[in-house]
């Protein structure tokens, strides 16, 4: 939490940094933006000036017995005035963009600057995935640019305002400096003073933001969680209702008792700003009623003077406080240029070409890799060389650092120390987007989009090649259960976007998984315990399938279950980062290390399970 709070004190980018990225913006996607800007402080203004002088000129009219036609044209004056700006400003903030929606401009400006983020998220470097504080820097990215009052778009608001105010600001100045210069000292130094007390009390919230935040986000998750589908079966077999709404009422409570102590706190500050009010007021009217007895000042000029000091009061703390939002509003935008220039570990659009050509060596040296801010490496100097065509099973216990190899194999992460090499270059000299396209993976723990099956097969939503996400399907042995689906292949899959969507079992959903591989047709295979939802029988007959489609390619998977690697030409048992052992099943087997042990127990599980099933 210190952190975060130093981080939000010491933005790394300065206001006028901000402003000057964010117009750059405005230029490059709706130049617009700023041409309505200008015109909507012009025609506020115009509004604020016809609405501040119309009641004293209507009574000036009245003092001194006008005709009725004069009192009438001079009312209608300051009205239409008033209406044909406000008009304006409305239209201008609300009407018809050239794109053909209500106040367009502002919102796509916002959505342009929301798709970069949503960019810098999709192509990032892997590593950042793990790493919280680039998480951190995101959620305050994309909150910066989440709603209309967020700071990508209220801004706008924010920049109108202090526009408006500070001309105003300039006019009441010169305004009560003409009237009286004890009334201008009285009018500045007491708004400035309630200025400074409310600002205080007013940022209550933004002083507890981390509070109220770990509050507010309890309260939420506690209270969206019956609604979730995985969940629900959880709640329902264990009983966990009564225990979830006891965590949610302990959680409002929480709530309750933060927003009563901002109540409390508020009330200070009201009644700090009436006393301030009172003495500012007696002491202007004091002033006034004195001119008006020495100097014979006029009703009508009464009501203008005092209104241009209640006026100058809101103008000035407006201009304060819009400043300290435009600030605040820049601190966020700090947080979204963060983000978007957060340096990139990998080489992407850049470097070196990959070789051309069918085969591919990958070579490891002295590898290891401990996770962020993690002293346990989970890959200890490791050395490995996969040759050109090989099929590699990496077997060992949990946490032996199997996917962890597998990963640094692929590129999605850089090893700590040592080298990761294709074909003799490290892979760090290429570009990283086109080293990715070598792999077709399944990895174990993987998400489905709300897409068509088809489009799930083929990731993309344009030319897909029918005839051959069909063949993929039939390889991975999905056909049946295609056809069964409401719409086959165009069928959409969950039910988050689309209320006709379907929930595949887990194993269909590991057999779309790896036509989805299959599709892609890399030129090296990568399975990730894929068949983790399958019986043995399933998943040793899908893995033969996968020997003979792999033919040829190099090929990488990972399996608990140890009689689905002994069609392999290497098996590698992993043990505390390292190799601990490595040979074909048979030499293995022969070796009676860790590797035989733990294959002599699945044996036995299996077999004993199997006479049961005969013995009912």
């Amino acid at each position: 939490m210190s952190n975060e709070k130093e981080k939000r004190e010491k933005p790394q980018y300065g206001m006028l940094k901000c402003l000057g990225w964010f117009f750059s913006r405005a230029v490059k996607y709706r130049p617009e933006t700023i041409v309505l800007l200008f015109f909507q402080i012009l025609f506020n203004v115009s509004s604020a000036i016809f609405g501040f002088y119309m009641s004293p000129m209507i009574l000036s009219c009245l003092e001194n017995r006008s005709p009725a036609g004069e009192l009438l044209l001079t009312a209608a004056f300051f009205i239409g005035g008033c209406f044909i700006s406000d008009a304006l400003v409305s239209y201008i903030g609300n009407g018809v963009g050239s794109d053909g929606f209500k106040g367009g401009y502002q919102i796509q400006l916002r959505s342009r600057i929301a798709q970069e983020i949503t960019d810098k998220t999709a192509a990032t470097s892997y590593c950042h995935c793990l790493d919280n504080k680039f998480l951190r820097a995101g959620e305050r990215a994309y909150n910066a640019c989440g709603s209309n009052r967020a700071a990508a778009e209220g801004i706008w608001h924010t920049l109108q305002n202090l526009g408006v105010n500070i001309v105003m600001f300039v006019f009441f100045t010169a305004m009560l400096t003409y009237i009286h210069p004890v009334v201008f000292a009285v009018t500045v130094v007491l708004s400035l003073a309630d200025f400074l007390i409310s600002g205080y009390v007013y940022k209550y919230n933004y002083r507890h933001r981390e509070e109220l935040s770990h509050i507010d986000r309890q309260a939420w998750y506690l209270q969206g969680l019956p609604s979730q589908l995985s969940v629900a079966k959880d709640i329902r077999l264990f009983g966990l209702a009564s225990w979830i709404n006891r965590l949610t009422d302990k959680a409002l409570a929480a709530k309750e008792a933060y927003a009563v102590k901002e109540h409390k706190f508020y009330l200070i500050g009201t009644f700090s700003s009436m006393i301030i009010e009172f003495l500012r007021s007696g002491a202007v009217i004091f002033i006034l009623l004195k001119m008006c007895i020495e100097n014979g000042m006029s009703a009508a000029e009464f009501m203008l003077y005092f209104s241009a000091v209640n006026s100058f009061n809101g103008r000035f703390s407006g201009i304060l406080n819009d400043f300290l939002d435009l600030k605040n509003k820049c601190l966020d935008i700090s947080s979204m240029l963060e983000y978007l220039n957060y340096p990139e570990p990998f080489n992407f659009g850049e470097g070196e070409a990959i070789p051309d050509g069918y085969t591919y060596e990958i070579k490891l040296e002295n590898v290891s890799y401990a996770y962020p801010e993690s002293d346990k490496k989970i890959i200890d100097s490791l050395n490995l060389t996969v040759k050109p065509g090989e099929k590699i099973a990496i077997v060992g216990l949990n946490g032996a650092g199997k996917t962890t190899l597998i990963k640094l194999i692929t590129g999605l992460l850089d090893p700590d120390g040592g080298r990761v090499m294709l074909n003799g270059t490290d892979i760090k000299k290429f570009n990283r987007s086109e080293y990715y396209k070598l792999f077709s993976a399944v990895f174990q723990h993987f998400n489905m989009f709300d897409i068509t099956v088809a489009e799930t097969v083929a990731q993309s939503a344009t030319d897909i090649d029918l005839p051959r996400v069909r063949d993929c399907i039939e390889k991975a042995g999905l056909t049946k259960a295609v056809n069964d689906l409401p719409d086959g292949i165009n069928t959409h899959l969950g039910r988050e976007v689309y209320l006709d969507g379907v929930v595949l079992s887990g194993g269909q959903t590991q057999r779309l998984m790896l036509a989805r591989a299959l599709y892609k047709n890399g030129k090296i295979l990568v399975l990730d315990e894929p068949t983790a939802a399958l019986d043995p029988l399933a998943e040793r007959d899908m893995y033969e399938k996968y020997n003979s489609m792999a033919e040829g390619k190099t090929s990488l998977f990972i399996s608990h279950r140890l009689a689905s690697t002994q069609f392999c030409d290497r098996i590698l048992y992993l043990k505390d980062g390292k190799i601990a052992e490595e040979g074909t099943h048979e030499s293995l087997l022969k070796l009676d290390g860790e590797y035989a042990k733990l294959f002599r127990v699945q044996a036995r599980y299996y077999k004993e399970n199997f006479n049961k099933e005969e013995a009912v």
